[in-house]
């Protein structure tokens, strides 16, 4: 209780501090307004810059600039003029309101040139040049670059003995524009320049933000992710340590984008999470906005379907929020124009507006009060309509993902088990061949011994080397089938472990041929009267192309399977010279590979071809298929960059083609 009752006296102590602050300004500002002078500019400018920061008050930075803006040129004072005019300028640029900031630059630029003051027509200058190059006036922007030049070159900035910052000011100038031109190798030296040149000066942390920054982003638009790392990483060193948090969280954006072009997954997860949970903490919507979309789509590219749809969710809802502060600001911005053309008659008349407000402020007060009564009511039902519905949705939600993972389970556990059947049977024949030769091998030793059991007289050299050289014959065949044995083993359980997410080099046409056997000797290992032709045509100029060989082979056998049990369930109806037949087609075409499937089965009816690729839909009976095979093999195709469709004719027969991109 002690320890509330401290605290309700701190925020009254400062909620009361506050107050006889905001008293003191006001009064300030009144008195002011009654006898203006050039301190008085200066405080309205200092107060429009203090408010500049935050976004919601960008129509009090309007309102008071305009008002600074307008004393100044009342008690003829030039450097309120040219800060007033440069600033409100610089506000309508942010704005996009072009022409208004475009006029007031160009009044600023004479006033300058009158007052002498260089350092004044140097920096609206640069706002001048930054301007003609947003609307693609490159023209015009290189003759204000070459004025700023000329000034640097020729006259100098009166009244100062380092000019420095200036200097360098011209170099991001003229990097900006030559960026404009697409020329890297001009871009390169001006943010180069910064970097080195600005490290020897007072404002060194600002120009190696900016330098490294741009030099960030060039290499990383040029593909050289290493160097646009080691740029980045200095950026954003200087901009944490100059407390420069925005900047920060926006290198560290980038750092995860270089890093997710580069494969390097893990780096590109922790670059994207610091500016996700960094930009939350300080309410950064368009870094949240970036980031998030970053991590759906890491999650997405590993199948964490799950996460991915978790920050894809939330992006989409930062986004609506940028959005929504954004129509506030385009609103706040027409309404500050309608108060600052008539600022001067709402100061005439604000008198009787008083009079009129106080007349009528009980009735808005006892009004207002009725309607915040209803609103809260209303909102407290709604609130009560929403927990419900998010229960319900949840409890149904929850559920789904539970089914959702018994059947993919299912799916994975039938696929282990063809692939399990098939593997048995590519073992067997080499087995027998051992077993075989291993029984000849020990009746010819037991011949030799016996051979050897008789008297010397009696023994028949020439039988014992022709059973010597036998046996050694059939160790050299039981050899080579147990080696055999051993590599289809090996190889089986190279296609058959986990997938490792790496793409490697692989033989598409081998991959194609040995799962088309496997699924064949699977079905055949469940059903001995099963029997199927199989046609294979290989394009033997493939070379090996980058993929995840054991989700493709996934998908293969997921595909072959199929095709067999189509030609099966025909093969059944007992149709007269029907032979059931699957065959399976490779092909290179440009920067793609062609995978065929086909098969003269029962093929898919006109009717349902559209759904089945989607998730839980089979056409085969209840039990036998859990209808994610083909889901899961067009998210696996997809993932690798490739496509997958299908072509089918009920009665005749589907076919099945996968397109893969030969370098990803």
């Amino acid at each position: 209780m002690k320890q509330l009752s401290i605290i309700l006296l701190l925020f009254v102590s400062s909620f009361l501090s506050n107050a006889q602050d905001m008293v003191k300004n006001q009064q300030k500002i009144e008195t002011g307004r009654v006898h203006p002078d050039s301190n008085f500019v200066k405080y309205l400018i200092d107060k429009a810059m203090l408010y500049a920061s935050n976004e919601n008050k960008t129509d009090t930075v309007q309102v008071l600039l305009a008002e600074a803006l307008t004393i100044a040129n009342k008690i003829n004072y030039a450097r309120g003029i040219l800060r007033s005019q440069y600033i409100l300028a610089g506000y309508y640029y942010k704005r996009d309101e072009l022409s208004e900031a475009l006029d007031l630059l160009l009044k600023n630029e004479e006033t300058a040139i009158a007052a002498g003051d260089s350092i004044s027509l140097f920096n609206t200058l640069r706002l001048v040049a930054d301007l003609y190059m947003s609307t693609g006036d490159l023209t015009m922007s290189r003759k204000a670059l070459n004025r700023r030049q000329s000034i640097l070159d020729n006259n100098g900035i009166k009244g100062l003995k380092d000019t420095s910052y200036y200097v360098l000011s011209q170099y991001n100038s003229l990097a900006h524009y030559y960026q404009y031109l697409n020329k890297s190798d001009s871009v390169y030296y001006f943010y180069r320049r910064m970097y080195i040149l600005g490290k020897n000066t007072s404002f060194s942390n600002l120009f190696i933000q900016l330098g490294c920054g741009g030099l960030g982003q060039l290499f990383s638009l040029k593909g050289k992710y290493d160097s646009a790392v080691y740029y980045y990483k200095i950026a954003g060193a200087a901009a944490l340590e100059g407390k420069r948090f925005d900047n920060y969280y926006y290198t560290t954006n980038d750092l995860a984008g270089v890093y997710l072009k580069s494969d390097k997954i893990d780096s590109a997860f922790f670059y994207a999470y610091k500016t996700y949970y960094g930009s939350a903490k300080l309410g950064y919507l368009s870094s949240l906005v970036s980031s998030s979309n970053q991590l759906s789509d890491l999650y997405s590219n590993q199948h964490k379907y799950d996460s991915a749809y978790k920050y894809l969710k939330l992006s989409v809802v930062y986004e609506d929020s940028l959005k929504d502060q954004e129509k506030l600001k385009s609103i706040q911005s027409l309404t500050t124009k309608k108060e600052l053309k008539e600022l001067e008659k709402k100061r005439n008349q604000e008198q009787a507006v008083q009079e009129y407000k106080a007349t009528l402020k009980t009735y808005f007060f006892a009004g207002g009060f009725l309607l915040l009564l209803v609103i809260i009511g209303f909102m407290y039902r709604v609130n009560k309509q929403r927990a419900k519905a998010k229960k319900e949705i949840e409890t149904a939600y929850n559920n789904l993902k539970s089914t959702q993972a018994q059947l993919i389970q299912s799916e994975k556990m039938a696929s282990l088990g063809e692939l399990t059947a098939g593997i048995a049977h590519e073992i067997q024949n080499p087995l027998n061949f051992v077993n075989n030769f291993s029984e000849v091998n020990k009746e010819m030793l037991e011949e030799l011994k016996a051979e050897r059991l008789k008297p010397k007289a009696e023994r028949d050299e020439q039988t014992e080397d022709e059973l010597i050289n036998d046996v050694i014959d059939n160790s050299e065949k039981i050899n080579h089938h147990g080696k055999r044995a051993g590599d289809i083993v090996k190889g089986m359980l190279q296609h058959s472990r986990l997938s490792t997410g790496v793409k490697e080099p692989t033989d598409i046409n081998a991959l194609a041929d040995e799962y088309l056997r496997l699924s064949y000797h699977g079905l055949r290992a469940k059903d001995k009267n099963f029997n199927a032709e199989m046609i294979t045509d290989f394009d033997e100029n493939i070379e090996k192309i980058n993929i995840i060989p054991q989700d493709i082979g996934r998908v293969l056998l997921n595909l072959f399977n199929n095709a067999f049990y189509a030609v099966n369930q025909q093969k059944n109806q007992n149709l007269i010279s029907y032979e059931p037949t699957v065959s399976v087609t490779t092909k290179k075409s440009d920067n793609h590979v062609i995978i065929t499937v086909s098969d003269n089965g029962n093929g898919i009816p006109k009717n349902i071809a559209n759904k089945i690729f989607q998730p839980f839909f089979t056409t085969k009976p209840t039990g036998q298929g859990t209808g994610l095979g083909l889901s899961l093999s067009y998210d696996i195709v997809k993932a690798q960059g490739g496509e997958i469709k299908m072509e089918s004719k009920e009665s005749e027969g589907s076919i099945f083609i996968i397109q893969l991109p030969i370098s990803t």
